[in-house]
């Protein structure tokens, strides 16, 4: 029998490998799915930061292991924002709700935007417009 650092009985080495050995298949399983997940995680945040840059977007795990996707409005929240329905940080389940989310919160940003004379509709393109 071999002993750990703390003087606790160790596996041996060959007792380890039949552990590694045993376990394998499932080991990749685990880790090809994990991989899955994080690459698309990491997919969707690329595409919602890419989308939204007005927003500081990222996703966490709560205390209780659930995911959550949070978004946190870069600029000052002004009264005017916020009585339009304007939210300083919105925090979704997934990706898709955070996208549908942020999506209301830039037509409410955009609205506010053409009330204040800020952006001015384009006009809607003519058949001429398009002649090379």
């Amino acid at each position: 029998m071999h002993w750990d650092t703390n003087n606790h009985p160790a596996m041996t080495d060959a007792e380890l490998h039949a552990l590694i050995q045993s376990a394998d298949p499932n080991v990749h399983q685990v880790i090809a799915d994990a991989a899955l997940v994080l690459d698309l995680r990491g997919r969707q945040l690329s595409v919602l930061r890419n989308t939204y840059p007005g927003w500081d977007i990222d996703y966490q795990s709560d205390a209780f292991g659930r995911v959550w996707w949070t978004a946190e409005l870069r600029r000052t929240l002004t009264l005017e924002m916020a009585t339009a329905g304007v939210m300083r940080s919105v925090r979704q389940e997934d990706a898709i709700a955070l996208a549908s989310t942020l999506a209301w919160q830039s037509a409410l940003l955009h609205n506010i935007a053409l009330a204040e004379g800020r952006h001015t509709p384009r006009p809607p393109a003519t058949p001429h417009d398009h002649r090379p």
